[in-house]
């Protein structure tokens, strides 16, 4: 289990979770690809393009992290990520659009370096791992998969089973340190599918 107290999984916080963005008419539609554990490069010919579908607009501020169907981030939090030469991660550049007003120094950030690394005995789950048709309730990473891969190649990665975005202790501290809006981790073995309603909370930060 040792992998489950290294990784952690990115979440809104603060003012972002008081929003929804969503993409709207004019954002490339190679972008409705985002989830795919493939590159999308040659399907995106254009920006994103992003609006509020929830939330008070006069008070609108954008954070450096929003929760899309996807992931919207800042300028300054794809800076933090550019050192690690991450493998796997393309960043696609997104206006935020708010009545008059254009954001245009964010991006969505497709994350397409995957791997099979749930350990199914330890993890919990509803429905079954037959053709990956289940909902993740609590999560356990396999050792003897990543093992095999060099750190390098998962300092982030997203499961090959489930959208589920994983990020090493290294870049959480590199992430925390810059002092980013919008964004709280929640540890593999601190998370359960409840955990998602729950307060952020700087133990989470404990073994950085």
């Amino acid at each position: 289990m040792k992998y489950d107290s290294q990784y952690y999984m990115l979440k809104e916080s603060g003012r972002a979770a008081s929003y929804m963005l969503d993409q709207v008419e004019g954002s490339d539609e190679g972008l409705g690809r985002l989830m795919a554990i493939h590159p999308i490069h040659r399907r995106v010919l254009g920006p994103g393009r992003v609006g509020i579908s929830e939330g008070n607009r006069a008070k609108f501020q954008p954070c450096d992290y929003h929760e899309t169907a996807e992931q919207l981030v800042s300028e300054k939090f794809r800076k933090v990520l550019a050192p690690f030469n991450l493998p796997g991660i393309d960043f696609y550049q997104t206006d935020i659009v708010n009545d008059d007003k254009t954001w245009s120094d964010y991006y969505f950030m497709h994350i397409w370096n995957h791997h099979k690394a749930i350990h199914k005995k330890r993890s919990e789950i509803k429905g079954t791992y037959v053709g990956n048709r289940f909902t993740l309730l609590k999560l356990s990473l396999h050792e003897k998969v990543l093992d095999q891969v060099p750190l390098e190649e998962r300092l982030v990665f997203t499961l090959e089973e489930k959208p589920v975005f994983l990020f090493h202790e290294s870049v959480v501290a590199a992430l925390r340190a810059a002092d980013l809006s919008g964004l709280g981790f929640r540890r593999v073995d601190s998370w359960s599918i409840g955990s998602a309603f729950e307060d952020d909370d700087d133990d989470f930060y404990d073994d950085l």
